[in-house]
């Protein structure tokens, strides 16, 4: 036995110490080295967008090494560079030059070595210089590419922009294109005189301090120097946009512009005023002041990613930034509101600190993730975002519960890798630990961490244990504390993928104390992991529900046993709630007779549980029932509160378990009975809500009307389809009278349900006739609602066609949209895929798009056969799946598997309880009859009332 042990040790030793020998042979491929570290860059280059076929331009490098060498690594990708153009000098022997040979690879590491003909020493200043290269314009919107517009007399404009997050300033000149590699840029830029608005990072250079000579046919357009900074955070803009600004009426202390196409400046009113208003929040809560001197946002018609942070001049899809009055929808205003509070976040998380490697993507998008909620609800604190926050959370608990999904801190180097680590893990499940990280730290603790961190590290690269540091030094000044080191309970966050579940009891009826367990929440239960986290813990109890406190309690540790928790007072209370305001990213399952007092105290007064967490109990409760650690009939039977709920967060927590059982249980004798189910949680507030806004509703109103028209008109409210359909026809009876845009998605959705080509046809040529951004979103998410099998192919051949008008960083859409509208459209969407993969991945925009589409299946696919398409898929595509495509894929299959074995745990437990209580008449609705619904019909019919007396007595016995 003994022997197994020490051999399985060994093996496993062995083991590690190959994935680290590979791994560092991976890393020394693609990373380049530090013996020669940048200072200071001089670019100059000539940008003509009616020249698509290259540009050109030359750079000065300053170098100082760090070791004695006789090489030069750096990076450049698609570009000429001819050996007579580059030289190495110092100031001493400007004329002596070192250049002895160079090669630049043809692979996706994009190494430039240098020869040099002897060794420089360290620490000597030398210059690189490329005298002249020429450059390939971007086809995939990644590097410095052309862009077009139709203008108001119906010509195509061009223009010049650029993406160079994250390994594509190396698209733009040769670079250290690395984040670690910071150094200060002067930029020139020759446009024709054709192009008048010019910009980049930094103002223009006074006319007194102009330094390059004038070209013949070009406008010469010098630039300050940048501060310190990562190449990543270039860009440039060629255009005749047009701006509007803060110098008439400044909110904010700093110039700021936005720019956009000419005629569509009214529409940038929204960014100016709140971009202004977020930066002035931004600014007192970090303590420290935006140092660039100016701050400029462009709407550009093709941008791969929403926005990108680029210090100085920030740059958006159009849809991101501009807003237009009548047309924009509440979400796409709040999302505008979101992406411009993200970037200005950025400005200090990632420009001002930016992480030594794309390893820690996370120490960017986390911190932005979190803010862009945060700073924005102190901007605008009636859109609730930190109550929206909680539903972003819940949603990234979906992906994160494969076993197959990477940590926070994951390490990668080739330029796929990279490129797919800005996925939900960087972004919403970063921020999500961030946010608890504020609560387990109290949020002043936290903020004066935060201003500790950028205050030292300002124009650092850095690591993770550098912020746990500030965090550390912020805690240790104050009266709070923890039992833990920061960097040990933040570490295993960073480091592990996943979360935990906690499974929670009582420790006995007579005894003031709870018994907690933890283990790695997988949706497939088959899966087990030894992962164990530091996890803060706090309650709540029936005799005192204040949710208010969310600082920890007590601490569940990594270790494998259960821990017992003194909680004083336990005995009295019927029941108990763990994690206030869903402030932990973890789970939480109780025992049953808890499970049942809570659905019970829900039933009575849900208002005396927190908003947040009743939404927090819904979540919890059906993704714990699909895990197979919840019988089903509890958590059904804990939705049937519902009937009462007013509030939007909870139906946004409900919304996506209600989706998931539409996917599993369609097709199947009891799926009237769930439509059933959900017609009548739904009735009030389908009575209330209606299709018509009323004055002074709430921001989060919109959301919660559309969840519960979609419910309704999906599952056969002919009320509801017949109001969405008269609406449609007199829309396009009279154009002229748009729809309210908060309903526009849903009414056309319904009108294209029934398969008709005039509808279809109808919408398709009003997205062709649009020139607004907002509005070609919404008829782009519709469109794929069609059943017509013939509409459908042709809008799926919008993905790949040479000629598609779609946009190629909108692409994605029309196959998620076609994915997520019926089962019928979902195998639809899946047989393109496998099909058409190999077209499809590089036309849709490269950041994201595959990914994008990959990831809504694995929200809709859950049967063998889908198990068996994905195989095919795979396996015809392997060669040229990226990364970020292959964790999707294992994604999916997981979530596939756990779907197969939901069918045989839970199918028949549903069954049972909707036969109970939908079946032979049960919970029979007339809803859409244009008759109200009867007393017993309301969501409390007499069997609720038995459960809620049979809860009662179980609690009274338990604890009596």
């Amino acid at each position: 036995m003994y022997l197994l042990t020490l051999l399985s040790l060994i093996g496993a030793a062995v083991c590690r110490t190959l994935d680290t020998i590979v791994e560092e042979s991976h890393a020394d491929r693609y990373v380049l080295p530090k013996n020669i570290l940048p200072s200071f860059y001089d670019v100059i280059l000539y940008l003509d967008p009616d020249n698509e076929a290259y540009f050109e331009g030359s750079v000065d490098i300053r170098i100082i090494p760090q070791t004695d060498t006789n090489e030069i690594v750096l990076q450049a990708m698609e570009m000429q560079i001819n050996a007579a153009d580059i030289e190495v000098f110092n100031e001493f022997q400007p004329t002596n030059n070192l250049y002895s040979s160079h090669t630049l690879a043809s692979d996706d590491t994009h190494l430039l070595k240098i020869q040099l003909s002897e060794t420089i020493p360290a620490a000597r200043v030398h210059t690189l210089r490329f005298k002249q290269f020429r450059g390939q314009y971007a086809t995939n919107m990644f590097g410095i590419y052309v862009s077009t517009y139709t203008n108001a007399a119906g010509q195509t404009e061009k223009l010049i922009t650029s993406q160079l997050q994250p390994t594509f300033a190396r698209r733009a000149f040769p670079c250290f294109d690395e984040p670690f590699f910071k150094a200060r840029f002067r930029t020139t830029i020759y446009a024709r005189p054709t192009y008048n608005v010019v910009e980049s990072n930094m103002p223009l250079r006074p006319n007194d301090d102009l330094k390059k000579p004038d070209v013949q046919g070009w406008v010469k357009h010098e630039f300050q120097d940048t501060p310190l900074m990562s190449t990543y955070l270039l860009a440039y803009l060629v255009s005749n946009f047009q701006s509007v600004s803060n110098e008439a009426n400044p909110i904010y202390s700093v110039p700021f512009k936005v720019w956009s196409r000419p005629g569509t400046q009214a529409t940038a009113a929204f960014a100016l005023e709140f971009g202004q208003q977020n930066m002035v929040e931004l600014e007192k809560y970090t303590e420290f002041k935006y140092d660039v001197p100016k701050l400029d946002k462009a709407a550009v018609p093709d941008f791969a990613a929403g926005a990108m942070e680029n210090w100085g001049l920030v740059i958006y899809r159009e849809v991101a930034l501009l807003v237009t009055d009548g047309v924009t929808t509440t979400a796409t205003r709040q999302n505008v509101g979101r992406i411009i509070c993200h970037e200005n976040v950025h400005q200090w998380f990632g420009n001002e600190v930016s992480p030594v490697s794309w390893t820690y993507t996370w120490l960017n998008e986390g911190f932005a993730n979190f803010f862009e909620n945060f700073a924005t609800d102190l901007v605008k604190p009636d859109w609730r975002m930190m109550d929206q926050f909680v539903l972003a959370l819940q949603n990234v608990l979906q992906s994160d519960a494969v076993l197959s999904v990477n940590p926070m801190t994951h390490p990668v180097y080739s330029p796929s890798e990279i490129i797919g680590t800005f996925n939900a893990v960087a972004y919403q499940k970063s921020g999500s630990v961030i946010r608890m990280m504020q609560h387990f730290l109290t949020p002043e603790v936290f903020r004066k961490g935060l201003a500790i961190y950028i205050k030292k590290h300002s124009r650092e690269a850095v690591v993770p244990s550098q912020l746990y540091s500030a965090l550390q030094q912020a805690l240790d000044e104050s009266d709070h504390t923890i039992p833990f080191q920061i960097i040990d309970v933040m570490s295993r966050w960073a480091y592990q993928g996943g979360f935990p579940v906690l499974t929670v009891t009582r420790s006995a009826a007579a005894a003031n104390s709870i018994t907690v367990a933890q283990e790695r929440y997988l949706t497939d239960n088959k899966l087990t992991s030894p992962d164990r986290w530091h996890v803060p813990i706090n309650w709540v109890l029936s005799t005192n529900p204040d949710f208010s406190d969310t600082k920890p309690q007590a601490w569940v540790r990594p270790t494998f046993p259960a821990l017992s928790f003194d909680i004083p007072g336990l005995t009295q209370a019927d029941w108990y709630i763990l994690n206030k305001q869903q402030t932990g990213y973890y789970r939480v399952n109780y025992e049953n007779s808890n499970w049942l007092a809570l659905a019970g105290a829900l039933d009575t007064d849900h208002s005396v549980i927190h908003v947040l967490n009743r939404a927090n109990l819904l979540d919890d409760a059906f993704n714990l029932a699909r895990n197979g650690r919840l019988n089903y009939q509890i958590a059904l039977s804990l939705s049937r509160y519902l009937v009462k709920e007013k509030d939007y967060i909870p139906w946004g927590a409900i919304n996506p378990s209600f989706t998931y059982l539409d996917s599993v249980l369609s097709g199947s004798s009891i799926y009237s009975l769930f439509q059933q189910y959900v017609r009548q949680l739904t009735a009030p507030l389908y009575e209330e809500l209606g299709f018509i806004a009323a004055d002074g509703e709430e921001h989060v109103t919109p959301y919660h009307r559309n969840i519960i028209l979609d419910l309704n008109c999906r599952y056969g409210n002919a009320e509801c389809t017949s109001t969405a359909q008269s609406l449609l026809e007199g829309f396009k009876n009279n154009p002229e009278q748009p729809l309210n845009p908060d309903i526009q998605n849903l009414v056309y959705c319904a009108g294209l349900r029934g398969g008709s080509v005039e509808n279809f046809d109808f919408l398709w040529e009003r997205y062709l006739s649009s020139q607004d951004h907002s509005e070609q979103s919404i008829l782009l998410n519709a469109l794929g609602c069609t059943s017509n099998a013939e509409r459908r192919s042709f809008y799926m051949q919008q993905v790949i066609s040479d000629t598609s008008p779609v946009r190629e960083q909108d692409r994605h859409t029309i196959l998620v949209s076609v994915t997520n509208a019926s089962p019928e459209s979902t195998e639809a969407a899946l047989d393109f895929v496998i099909e058409n993969f190999a077209a499809i991945q590089p036309r849709v925009q490269g950041l994201t798009g595959t990914t994008n589409i990959l990831n809504a299946f694995a929200r809709r696919l859950t049967t063998q056969e889908h198990s068996s398409k994905i195989d095919e898929l795979s396996s015809r595509h392997q060669s040229i799946l990226t990364a970020g495509e292959l964790a999707s894929i294992a994604g999916i299959r997981e979530n596939i598997a756990a779907s197969i074995t939901w069918n045989t745990d839970n199918a028949a437990i549903v069954e049972d309880w909707l036969q109970d209580n939908y079946g032979n008449g049960g919970g029979d609705d007339d809803i859409g009859s244009g008759e109200e619904p009867d007393d017993e019909d309301n969501g409390s019919p007499a069997l609720l009332s038995g459960f809620v007396i049979l809860i009662s007595f179980v609690v009274t016995v338990f604890n009596h």
